[in-house]
C-alpha cells in the first residue's frame, strides 16, 4: 500500500497542510476549534502553483484565523451558532461564519426580516456571510444560512445520486427530483406518489459520501426488496464503498454536523 504524500506549505509564522483531492479546486480552510489552516487542491497541481494560491489569500487568512481563535476562546463547543468565528459545514466542508447585521433599526417587520435575511459564499478561502437584522441571532443566522446551503445541497446530490443508480445497476429507478425538509425519524424517503426523494435538512453539513449512503440505503431496500442481509451489504459495498464508516457517521451525532 502507497504511502499518502505529506506536504506542507510554509508562510512566515504559519503552516499550512496540502490536501489531494480528484478536485478541480483549489480552496483554503480553517479546521476548528485551533483554526489550523489547510488547502486543497487537485492531485496533479504542482506544489508552487499550491503555493501562489495560499500567497495570494494570507491576509484573510490570518485575519479569518483571529476571528475563529476569538470565538473559540468563548466557547469549547464544535456545535455551529452563527456568529461571527463559528463554523457550519456543508457537505463536509468547513466554512466559517461571519455575521452581518442588514439595518441598525430595531423595528424591522418580520416580513422584512424574512425577505432580507440572505448568505453569500467566499468559496476560496471558505468563508460564509450571513447578512441578518441581528447579528449573531441565532434563529435569523441559521435561516439565512439554510436558504443558501439548501441549493447547494441540492445542485451537488442530485448529481450523485444518479451516478449511485449507476453503480447500483437496477431494472427500476426511483425519482430523479430532490427535496429537502425537516425530518424527526430518518434520513431519506423515497416518494413515488409525489415523484422525488426527501432529504433530511439535518444531512446538509455531512460529507457527500454519507448522504448518498443515506439515500443509497433506502434505494437498495425499495429496489431490492428480495435481498437477503448479505446481498444489501454488496450492493451498497458497489455504490458507497465506506458505505460503513458514513453509517457510524451518522450514528454518531457529532455536534460539528449538527444544526
Amino acid at each position: 500500500m502507497s504511502e499518502r504524500r505529506v506536504e506542507v506549505v510554509r508562510f512566515d509564522d504559519m503552516d499550512v497542510s496540502v490536501r489531494r483531492e480528484p478536485t478541480h479546486e483549489t480552496y483554503l480552510a480553517l479546521e476548528p476549534p485551533d483554526a489550523l489552516p489547510y488547502v486543497v487542491a487537485p492531485l496533479d497541481k504542482p506544489i508552487a502553483d499550491v503555493g501562489a494560491f495560499v500567497q495570494s489569500h494570507l491576509d484573510v487568512l490570518r485575519e479569518l484565523r483571529l476571528d475563529m481563535l476569538k470565538h473559540f476562546k468563548k466557547t469549547k463547543s464544535l456545535r455551529c451558532r452563527f456568529k461571527t468565528g463559528d463554523v457550519a459545514y456543508l457537505l463536509g466542508r468547513p466554512f466559517m461564519i461571519r455575521s452581518n447585521p442588514l439595518s441598525t433599526n430595531k423595528k424591522v417587520k418580520a416580513t422584512r426580516t424574512r425577505a432580507t435575511l440572505q448568505a453569500t459564499m467566499h468559496a476560496d478561502y471558505s468563508l460564509i456571510n450571513l447578512q441578518v437584522v441581528q447579528s449573531g441571532n441565532y434563529d435569523q443566522g441559521k435561516a439565512a444560512f439554510m436558504g443558501f446551503a439548501q441549493t447547494v445541497f441540492s445542485n451537488n446530490i442530485g448529481k450523485l445520486t444518479k451516478q449511485c443508480m449507476g453503480l447500483l445497476d437496477a431494472e427500476k429507478s426511483v425519482p430523479s427530483n430532490i427535496g429537502l425538509r425537516p425530518m424527526r425519524d430518518t434520513w431519506v424517503i423515497i416518494d413515488d406518489e409525489r415523484d422525488v426523494v426527501w432529504f433530511s435538512e439535518s444531512l446538509i453539513p455531512y460529507p457527500a459520501h454519507a448522504v448518498v449512503y443515506a439515500f443509497a440505503n433506502e434505494a437498495v431496500k425499495k429496489l431490492f426488496p428480495d435481498a437477503d442481509e448479505a446481498e444489501r451489504e454488496r450492493l451498497l459495498d458497489r455504490a458507497v464503498p465506506d458505505w460503513q464508516a458514513m453509517r457510524d457517521l451518522l450514528a454518531s451525532q457529532d455536534d460539528r454536523y449538527i444544526l
